[in-house]
């Protein structure tokens, strides 16, 4: 299947050598198949379709290599942090696997300069980065196999990327911190979440602080997205107040 799937890409990447160079770097090695990662590198928005109607795009290995994350990030946690309960582990992992962390790593590492979008600049581009991230996981799993995966995530994704102390002590559970403030300045707080009408797919939420909208957030679980629109919600609050201080000062 992934064979015939190939064959539409089979020069598009040799087209392109900045990508080659590019992975190579980034991997320590060139790639043995260097159409998956042109796969992994193309957005839904830029599928390549094949004679039979096939669209070819990175969300097939976009889920590969989220499950191939999760499972590293779990057991790396599990043994650096041995007396450590699982409820600081669940914390940990979902902190590096987090949409945003994800998006900020694949650009460190110079993704964003290499995906293939048709998408322009909106919210519907926010998440695509720590999508194609993961697509390039799969893509890695697939070309190196396990093993070698494994020692990238936790060699060079997170030695050189992930300050682990840091991630510790940061709290990046922004829905618990708005309930919080809300309650300590007694604000009325209302979350709203819902399916995105135009793709099913995703979730979208409002939250609104006395009835004002103060935080927009988009993500694939209705979790995600009400953490990304409290995070929002936190950082438009703190622009409010800091220039509120400015003014009484």
């Amino acid at each position: 299947m992934i064979k015939s799937l190939l064959r539409p890409v089979k020069y598009l990447f040799l087209k392109n050598r900045k990508i080659y160079h590019q992975i190579r770097s980034e991997l320590g090695v060139s790639p043995n198949n260097q159409k998956i990662f042109q796969i992994a590198l193309t957005h839904r928005s830029a599928s390549i379709k094949t004679e039979d109607g096939t669209l070819i795009n990175n969300e097939r290995l976009e889920f590969l290599g989220d499950a191939i994350l999760g499972s590293v990030i779990a057991d790396f946690l599990f043994t650096k942090y041995p007396n450590e309960n699982e409820g600081f582990l669940t914390q940990m992992r979902s902190k590096i696997v987090k949409r945003d962390f994800l998006n900020s790593l694949a650009k460190e590492i110079g993704l964003n300069k290499l995906l293939i979008s048709h998408l322009d600049n909106n919210n519907n581009k926010k998440h695509i980065y720590g999508d194609a991230l993961e697509a390039f996981i799969g893509a890695v799993y697939f070309d190196r196999g396990y093993e070698f995966t494994r020692k990238y995530i936790i060699n060079v994704l997170i030695a050189k990327h992930v300050d682990l102390d840091l991630l510790v002590k940061t709290n990046t559970n922004y829905k618990s911190q708005l309930i919080e403030w809300t309650q300590k300045y007694k604000k009325e707080l209302s979350i709203d979440t819902d399916n995105n009408p135009l793709n099913k797919e995703v979730f979208i939420s409002y939250i609104r602080i006395e009835k004002e909208i103060a935080g927009f957030g988009e993500g694939k679980s209705k979790k995600e997205a009400e953490q990304n629109a409290a995070g929002q919600a936190l950082l438009s609050l703190k622009v409010i107040y800091t220039k509120q201080k400015s003014l009484i000062e």
